[in-house]
């Protein structure tokens, strides 16, 4: 048997193709299944293996050996009754972790109670990162999403920070932010000791709640 994860993704339009792609280019072995010959086809010598199969039928999905996935999702998102039958198919057939994709909020709930492990809502969380970009501050950039709060940003010195250490902000006390890192010039300093001076242009690397960064740096007062 493969050591490499498997996954079946049912539903290859762009959410589903896109999910099958980036999980090949990271080592796993991906059977993509569609109803449209001409959809599989898109993607028949991108993928570990395809099928065109219609799977709202029993029958068939019996035949995917749904239970020998590490995870099956379900990408199917605009065609509510195959969305829902074929999610109710994929659990009764064994599915181990079940994952699907909903439309709407009312959608969702009916995944979950089907079965679905996870619901996703693509277009609602790119909309809400995309409007979150918007309104960030420019004084930070996002480098690594941990949580659906927490981040890894990359923070430019505030000019209040400037000429005091970190011991005397009180980041982590009053914000909740850990620095685990100073860019300076060509020079990186990894776990700064708290007595680190913060210096002008500094570029420190924060871990911490999206929300908080931004309060540190529009609503800090710096020591007083």
């Amino acid at each position: 048997m493969s050591e490499k994860q498997q996954y079946l993704v049912v539903g290859l339009g762009g959410f589903g193709q896109n999910l099958a792609l980036s999980l090949v280019e990271l080592g796993a072995e991906v059977m993509g299944v569609d109803r449209d010959e001409l959809v599989v086809a898109e993607v028949a010598d991108r993928v570990t293996h395809t099928a065109v199969a219609d799977t709202t039928d029993s029958r068939v999905v019996k035949q995917l050996g749904v239970a020998d996935f590490d995870a099956v999702v379900c990408a199917i998102g605009t065609h509510l009754e195959a969305s829902l039958m074929t999610t109710l198919l994929l659990k009764e057939n064994g599915a181990k972790k079940l994952v699907a994709k909903a439309a709407n909020e009312m959608h969702g709930k009916i995944l979950s109670r089907i079965g679905a492990d996870t619901v996703l809502y693509p277009e609602k969380e790119v909309a809400s990162r995309l409007a979150k970009d918007f309104m960030a501050s420019k004084d930070f950039v996002e480098l690594v999403p941990l949580t659906v709060q927490h981040s890894m940003f990359e923070l430019t010195a505030p000019k209040k920070f400037c000429g005091h250490t970190l011991q005397e902000l009180h980041l982590r006390a009053n914000f909740g932010l850990n620095v685990i890192g100073l860019k300076r010039g060509d020079q990186t300093i990894v776990s700064p000791a708290a007595d680190e001076v913060i210096r002008h242009n500094d570029l420190m690397i924060v871990v911490g709640d999206r929300k908080k960064a931004q309060e540190a740096i529009e609503k800090h007062p710096g020591p007083g």
